[in-house]
């Protein structure tokens, strides 16, 4: 059972030291010298291998996904590999996708992360334990940016790829487990089955092959991509459709399922789709970040 690395009485000590600071005085601006260009920030790709970060005092850890090639997706094609009788057609047709390796944070994104980077916390339960949650994808990228500025490294929001290629274990299980680390949802995912209605503390559950927590259930997880049909050609390093000319379909992937949906919505390749200003109680996200080669 996972640790959360830094205790509530430490989370209550930083929120009070914040209450406790009065108004301060505006700050005067220095003088700018118009010959001085301003300086670029570069932001650093990650090394290749478990790594722990800090943000605002709060650390948090990033698991290596090893880079591969699987099968994206399922069927309903009895007689595949691939074959499961609750496939959507969203999830068809199964196509091999090849990914570079990347960095996935082991749990989601815990409200005091978020906190510690945004100072702010949008969750509607709020307890700096959880994970963060009604998060619309436009602030999920605002926090992602600022913790890329925090820190110096590039992060960013998975894509459907490498979502789903985690999910499964990134090379490093079998593909066919149904839910991120299991046959069984209750073993590895809170849904509707065991949740009782409630988001909980990342890491009570089992760990993916990757260690990858509530990769299944809990929150529904933000992706990169704009929302398309699957194309049957093989693929290196998708980044999903161009952006839908018509704005009724410009909506984002999500993925995982949450504490609030049937296990049909927690499998490893079933996909869902909102507008990126969609916030829900039961919505968040993790975060990624590329390697060096």
């Amino acid at each position: 059972m996972k640790r959360i690395l830094l205790t509530l009485s430490i989370a209550a000590a930083v929120l009070l030291a914040f209450a406790a600071c009065g108004p301060e005085e505006e700050p005067v601006d220095p003088p700018v010298d118009p010959t001085e260009e301003e300086e670029e920030i570069v932001l650093r790709l990650a090394p290749a291998h478990d790594t722990m970060f800090e943000a605002g005092g709060v650390m948090f850890e990033m698991k290596l996904v090893p880079g591969g090639t699987f099968t994206m997706g399922a069927t309903t094609a009895n007689g595949s590999p691939y074959y499961d009788p609750d496939a959507d057609i969203m999830e068809q047709p199964p196509h091999t996708v090849t990914l570079d390796a990347f960095l996935m944070a082991d749990i989601e994104v815990s409200q005091f992360l978020y906190f510690a980077v945004m100072g702010s916390n949008p969750s509607m339960v709020s307890d700096l334990a959880l994970p963060v949650h009604n998060v619309s994808f436009t602030n999920a990228q605002r926090f992602v940016d600022s913790l890329s500025r925090l820190t110096g490294f590039r992060f960013r929001l998975p894509t459907e790829a490498e979502w789903e290629y985690a999910a499964k274990g990134g090379g490093l299980a079998a593909e066919r487990t149904l839910f991120a680390g299991s046959d069984t949802s209750e073993l590895v995912a809170w849904s509707q089955k065991n949740a009782d209605g409630q988001v909980h503390q990342s890491g009570l559950l089992q760990p993916n092959a990757l260690g990858l927590y509530d990769m299944s259930g809990n929150v529904m997880e933000w992706c990169t991509d704009w929302y398309g049909e699957y194309s049957s050609s093989p693929q290196t390093n998708p980044q999903g459709p161009a952006q839908p000319s018509n704005a009724n379909l410009q909506k984002r992937a999500v993925r995982g399922g949450s504490f609030l949906q049937a296990p049909y919505y927690l499998r490893n390749t079933a996909r869902q789709f909102f507008f990126g200003s969609k916030e829900s109680q039961d919505l968040g996200f993790r975060v990624v970040i590329s390697v060096e080669k």
